[in-house]
């Protein structure tokens, strides 16, 4: 009924979640062709692995709603590799060495922000290399600065957002604006 192709999200829990709702469509009445049409049309919802723009060959990625381990886990599963990953925020009492293994394998370096940063920090240090950011702005800067062509830059902090910003929508909204502003961007080309 379906090409992966045709789905646009990243991450096996969105491919997930597509076959479900295709599942549900079609039990509600919609012919396969419907669904096609949905699938492929459907480019996510705001602040989850939301694509934002690639600069320079760096694909940026906001996934703002990552905000526990085990979302910033998915996130993390979502890309083969050479990720520049921000982590950080206000600690829900989280255990963060849960992201270690995913760190070895995926991750160029962790970009460390917010009320959380010293714990995270001490608790994934030798899985990826450290940059304590402070700012969600430092990080964004920091992370385009070393990434290379064909790293993905990727904001699934796995702590809440309130140490800095309103909620998890504020934090993923300034997230964007910081991407944009990196550089000079004509409308409707972002590469």
């Amino acid at each position: 009924m379906l090409d992966r192709a045709d789905i646009r999200l990243k991450g096996a829990h969105n491919l997930e979640n597509v076959l479900a709702a295709a599942c549900v469509g079609m039990i509600a009445g919609s012919t396969a062709q419907q669904v096609r049409q949905a699938v492929s049309e459907f480019n996510g919802v705001e602040h989850r692995l939301e694509p934002v723009a690639t600069i320079k060959g760096v694909a940026f990625f906001n996934d703002s709603k990552a905000t526990n381990v085990d979302a910033t886990i998915k996130a993390l599963e979502s890309f083969p590799g050479n990720i520049h990953i921000i982590l950080g925020g206000k600690d829900k009492d989280s255990d963060y060495s849960l992201l270690n293994p995913l760190l070895r394998e995926r991750a160029k370096r962790a970009y460390l922000v917010g009320d959380a940063a010293d714990k995270i920090g001490g608790q994934i240090k030798g899985a990826t290399p450290l940059v304590y950011s402070g700012t969600l702005e430092s990080a964004v800067h920091q992370a385009f600065d070393s990434a290379a062509p064909g790293d993905v830059v990727l904001l699934a902090p796995a702590c809440a957002s309130f140490d800095q910003f309103e909620n998890y929508e504020h934090r993923g909204r300034v997230f964007k604006q910081l991407v944009h502003s990196l550089v000079p961007v004509t409308l409707g080309d972002r590469t």
